[in-house]
């Protein structure tokens, strides 16, 4: 199954995309970074499926988010 991968500011942010990405059906979930990696410590979203619907939807609602993966496989190793 395909992912797309958000890296989020912060854990609200991460918490409000989650909501709003699951209240519109976007199956989503939210990951703690490991604190060795590159970017540091912090929180990612992974959207299961097709990005480019819910990638507009949190731009529409101004959530703030950088895209690290787009339309790969899962990658749990984040």
């Amino acid at each position: 199954m395909t992912s797309t991968i958000l890296d989020m500011p912060s854990y609200t942010y991460a918490l409000k995309a989650q909501r709003l990405l699951r209240s519109r059906g976007y199956p989503c979930r939210i990951k703690r970074r490991e604190k060795n990696a590159e970017r540091g410590c912090g929180y990612s979203v992974h959207i299961m499926g097709s990005s480019d619907s819910p990638l507009k939807l949190l731009d529409r609602y101004a959530v703030p988010y950088t895209l690290i993966s787009g339309g790969d496989e899962v990658n749990d190793k984040l």
